[in-house]
Parts: C-alpha cells; sequence; structure tokens
C-alpha cells in the first residue's frame, strides 16, 4: 500500500449489500498490518461492518518509542519524565471506576502531573483508587506534537476532517489506564466507527453484534451498566472476547456494543470517526434521535420555536444535530470536487485526513454516497417541512452530479 495515498478499485460501490451477516461470523480475523490493501479493508471490514484487528500497528510512532520505558522493577511503566518534560502541566480528564454516575463513571479533571504522581504512588492496597484517564484530547491541545499517525486502514475520516478544520472538539483520544480500569457497556458516539491501538499493555474486549443488545433490556429498555459473559450465555447472546495485545489495533463497527478492560496497565490511542461507507447508519442514527426528542416533548409541539427546540434538545443529547449533519455534509462535498477539478500533484485540496489522499475513485464512492444520503435524508418530514434545509439537500444532491462520468 502507498504510505499517503487511499486507493479504492473500480470494484468498489457505495450500493455494495453487505455479503456477510456480522452474526454469522465466527471470530475476529487478527492480520499483520499492511497485509491487505485499503481497498479491501474498505469492501470487507467496513462495508460489512465487521471487526478487525491489525498487529505492528504503532512500531514507527513517537509515544511508542518515548512514552514507555524500563522501571526499577524491570518492567515496562510510564516515562514519567519524559511525558512532564514533552507535555508539560495541562487539565486532564479522568474517571474513577469505582463510582457511577448515570451510565457512566464519575469524570473531574486533574493536573497532568498529578495524574503521574497518583501512576507513581500506586501500591497493592485495596483502598488505592481505580483512576482512569480517558478521553484525553492531546492531539487538539498539542496539534504539531505528532506523536502517532492516524493507521491508513480508518483515515478517510470525514468527522474529524470536519471538525479539526473548523476549530471544534473533535474525538481524537489518548487513554492511560492502570489494571483493572474499564469502560462500561456501550456503542459509540453517533453510531461511528472506533479504532484503538495499544501502545502497550493489554484489553480485554466483548464485542456484541447489531441487535443482540436488545436481548439484554430491561423491562423499560434500559440495556445493563455492565456485562460479563455469564450473564451473555445466559441470555443467549452471541458475542466474541478479545484479548488485543500491545502495538495492535482494533476496529470496531458501526452499533457494536462492548465493553472493554485494562488487564494490565496500558496506554491506547482512540478515535471514533465516520465516512462514506456508514453515512448512512449516521443519517439513521440521528433521525431516530430525533424522533425521541419529539416524542418526549411532544406536549409543547404548540410553542413558538418548537422545531428550533427540538435541534438544540438533539445537539444536546446526541452530540450533532440538523444542522451540523449538513454542514458536514456541504464540507465534505465542497473538498471533494475540488480536489477532483483543481488537482495537480501539490494540490493541497486532494489532502483529506492526516496527510494522507485519495485517488478518483474514493472521491466518486464519496460523492455518491453523499447523494444517496441526501435522498434519504429528503424523506425526513422536519427535511420537508422547512424550506431552508430543503433547499441545503436540492442543492447537495444537484452538486454531486458533477462528478459523474469522471471516474468511468
Amino acid at each position: 500500500m502507498g504510505k499517503n495515498l487511499l486507493e479504492l478499485n473500480q470494484t468498489v460501490t457505495n450500493f455494495k449489500q453487505s455479503v456477510i451477516n456480522p452474526k454469522d461470523i465466527v471470530e475476529i480475523s487478527r492480520l499483520p498490518n499492511e497485509s491487505i490493501s485499503y481497498s479491501e479493508f474498505y469492501s470487507n471490514y467496513m462495508q460489512n461492518n465487521i471487526p478487525v484487528i491489525f498487529t505492528n500497528v504503532s512500531n514507527e510512532w513517537e509515544c511508542r518509542r518515548n512514552w514507555i520505558a524500563i522501571n526499577l522493577e524491570n518492567k515496562y511503566d510510564l516515562n514519567i519524565d519524559y511525558l512532564k518534560q514533552h507535555i508539560g502541566r495541562v487539565r486532564v480528564p479522568v474517571v474513577d471506576c469505582s463510582k457511577k454516575y448515570f451510565n457512566s463513571h464519575e469524570k473531574f479533571e486533574m493536573d497532568f502531573f498529578e495524574y503521574l504522581e497518583y501512576w507513581s504512588s500506586r501500591t497493592n492496597s485495596l483502598n488505592i483508587k481505580c483512576l482512569y484517564l480517558k478521553d484525553w484530547h492531546l492531539k487538539s491541545q498539542m496539534p504539531y506534537y505528532n506523536f502517532y499517525r492516524t493507521p491508513e486502514y480508518f483515515a478517510s475520516d470525514w468527522l474529524n476532517q470536519y471538525l479539526i478544520d473548523k476549530e471544534k472538539d473533535d474525538y481524537r483520544f489518548v487513554y492511560i489506564g492502570p489494571q483493572g480500569s474499564w469502560t462500561p457497556f456501550h456503542s459509540d458516539v453517533f453510531q461511528s466507527y472506533s479504532w484503538s491501538t495499544n501502545i502497550f499493555g493489554m484489553k480485554k474486549w466483548i464485542l456484541l453484534p447489531p441487535g443482540e443488545e436488545l436481548k439484554l433490556q430491561d423491562g423499560l429498555g434500559n440495556l445493563p451498566f455492565e456485562i460479563d459473559e455469564n450473564l451473555l450465555t445466559q441470555r443467549n447472546c452471541k458475542y466474541f472476547t478479545i484479548i488485543q495485545n500491545e502495538n495492535e489495533a482494533i476496529f470496531v463497527p458501526s452499533g457494536w456494543y462492548h465493553q472493554v478492560w485494562n488487564i494490565t496497565d496500558t496506554i491506547s490511542i482512540n478515535h471514533n470517526w465516520f465516512n462514506s461507507s456508514n453515512i448512512e447508519k449516521i443519517w439513521f442514527s440521528l433521525s431516530e434521535n430525533m424522533k425521541k426528542v419529539i416524542k418526549e416533548i411532544q406536549d409543547c409541539v404548540t410553542m413558538d420555536d418548537f422545531k428550533e427546540h427540538c435541534q438544540l434538545m438533539l445537539q444536546a443529547s446526541f452530540g450533532m444535530n440538523y444542522f451540523d449533519f449538513l454542514d458536514l455534509l456541504e464540507y465534505i462535498e465542497k473538498k471533494s470536487l475540488n480536489a477532483v477539478f483543481f488537482r495537480d500533484e501539490n494540490n493541497h485540496n486532494a489532502i483529506t485526513f492526516d496527510s494522507y489522499k485519495l485517488n478518483s475513485q474514493h472521491f466518486y464512492i464519496d460523492l455518491r454516497s453523499i447523494r444517496h444520503v441526501v435522498k434519504l435524508m429528503k424523506l425526513d418530514p422536519i427535511i420537508r417541512e422547512d424550506m431552508e434545509f430543503l433547499n441545503r439537500c436540492l442543492h447537495l444532491e444537484n452538486e454531486t452530479h458533477l462528478f459523474d462520468g469522471v471516474v468511468e
């Protein structure tokens, strides 16, 4: 594979129907990094919505070379001095894994040096807190510190490309967790994909194919805070238990509920993202959450600005509303068209995310996918009844036709 070019071949189409039912797979593959092409990963794993693990992913990353060192017990540990010198005193998000807060753990902020002190002073005492530094936007805080690079397979990233360019909060995270820290049962934000690479340490994952989580609902439709294999077996759920080793990356597809444990001290780099292969799932999730908002405040339907209030509530609960989604589609569409019609060897427009570029077939698939999801959006009553939304959808649909025939 080329180190900077994301190539889709002519056999890939955004209208491909999944040829593999995730519930029919027997095991999750573990493949050497770069053993398959980007096009094969896109078609076989992203479009089929199936997990996979890649080995030897972070060999060249600065964080793997410098964030870990041999401690006095001759074991790998955090390189405290290096981290203090190169990152400094910043505020970091931390959770207490012993304290539940609604459907998550209790969250607060610490000074990074204070967290490193906690890490260094841990003992085997049963009374020591289990503090997990997670969802840390380090790359956003220090954009010029190149401590890793997005693996090529995961680099078609509409979500973070858009958010970074618009200077909004992104979905690129660092996790530093002691042995025994864990993340409760959940699926990822927006029904996005996620990838997670262990810099060092080991994680245990339990993953459920989409729909299997419904077997765990209580009488009110609520899912459990935490799961284990015994519960899943009792409920006749299909699930996969995975041990993710050091220097491995896992791809978690849309809608796969999971729970994760750090079975040793662990550092990982994580992204949430979406692109042309799952943009339809993102739209369906967004529109379903809008229906829940409308149902929740149906008694207020006669109030002034009811629709605007629904968009505000959707943004607060889901993290995105219809305006945000349309903005993102318009951004990707404009970047794609500019890249195609004004391309040359040094064309900055062709750069998508983390210095990767797309070939023409990829742009073609991306634009076709935008057109497809816009047609679905036009069926939504909120879109149909709002001239601003409808006109923006129609403009997007018409603009994507400019690319027809360019590749063929």
